[in-house]
C-alpha cells in the first residue's frame, strides 16, 4: 500500500497521479506497464514515485484496492436502500455494476486485467477490504429472510454471489472477440444464477 508521503500529497496532485496510474493499467497488462509512463503522464520525477510506492506491484495493488472499495460501497449502499433485503439488493447491484464494469470508467482496466489474467496478482492484496464488505453487509442485512446461522455462513453466501458476478464478467471479456455478448445477456445470466441460488434449480417439490 502507498507510503505516508502519498497520503500527504495535495488532492490535485494525488488525483493527477491516480489518473496516470489508471491510464497505464487500463491500456497495458501488468507485465507490460511501466513506471516511466506513469511518471511521465503524472508529470512527476521518477524518484518521487518511490517516495509514494515501494514498486510497480505496490502501485498496482493500491489502484485495484481503490476500484474494489468503490464497488463494495455500491453494494453496501444498494443493500441499505433496499432495507436489508440482500437478494433484492443483489439484483439491483448486478444491474448497476454490470453496466458500469462493461462500459463505465474502469471498463478498459477490467478488460485488460481479465484477459491478461492479472487478477492472479490480487492474491497479494490484503483481505481487509473483502472482510470489511462481508461485515458491513452482515450488519445491514435482514437475516430473518435468509437461512444462515452465523457470520461464517453469511461469508460463504457472499462469496457465491460475488463468484456469479465476476465469472459472468469474465465470460464477457474472454469471449468478446469470438462470440460477443451484450451487457443485457450478462445481466440475464447473473440474475438466472442468482435465482438458482435463491430458489434452487429442481422443478420437483422435496418432501424430506
Amino acid at each position: 500500500m502507498p507510503k505516508d508521503t502519498f497520503y500527504h500529497l495535495d488532492q490535485a496532485k494525488k488525483q493527477r497521479l491516480f489518473i496516470a496510474i489508471k491510464n497505464e493499467f487500463s491500456q497495458k497488462n501488468f507485465a507490460d506497464s511501466a513506471i516511466s509512463e506513469i511518471v511521465k503522464v503524472a508529470g512527476i520525477p521518477r524518484g518521487s514515485f518511490y517516495q509514494y510506492f515501494e514498486d510497480k506491484l505496490d502501485c498496482y495493488l493500491y489502484f485495484v484496492g481503490q476500484v474494489q472499495n468503490e464497488r463494495n460501497q455500491i453494494f453496501l449502499n444498494t443493500l441499505i436502500a433496499n432495507q436489508g433485503n440482500l437478494l433484492l439488493a443483489t439484483k439491483h447491484f448486478f444491474t448497476i455494476s454490470i453496466e458500469d464494469v462493461l462500459h463505465g470508467t474502469y471498463a478498459d482496466f477490467y478488460q485488460t486485467m481479465i484477459t491478461a489474467h492479472d487478477f492472479r496478482l490480487h492474491r497479494f492484496l490484503k483481505h481487509g477490504s473483502r472482510q470489511q464488505l462481508v461485515h458491513d453487509l452482515y450488519q445491514h442485512t435482514d437475516l430473518d429472510q435468509l437461512r444462515v446461522n452465523d457470520l461464517e455462513d453469511f461469508r460463504y453466501l457472499i462469496e457465491m454471489i460475488l463468484n456469479i458476478f465476476f465469472r459472468s464478467i469474465g465470460s464477457y471479456f474472454n469471449n468478446h472477440s469470438a462470440t460477443p455478448l451484450t451487457s443485457v445477456q450478462i445481466q440475464e445470466r447473473c440474475l438466472l444464477m442468482l435465482d438458482w441460488l435463491a430458489n434452487g434449480v429442481s422443478t420437483t417439490n422435496k418432501t424430506n
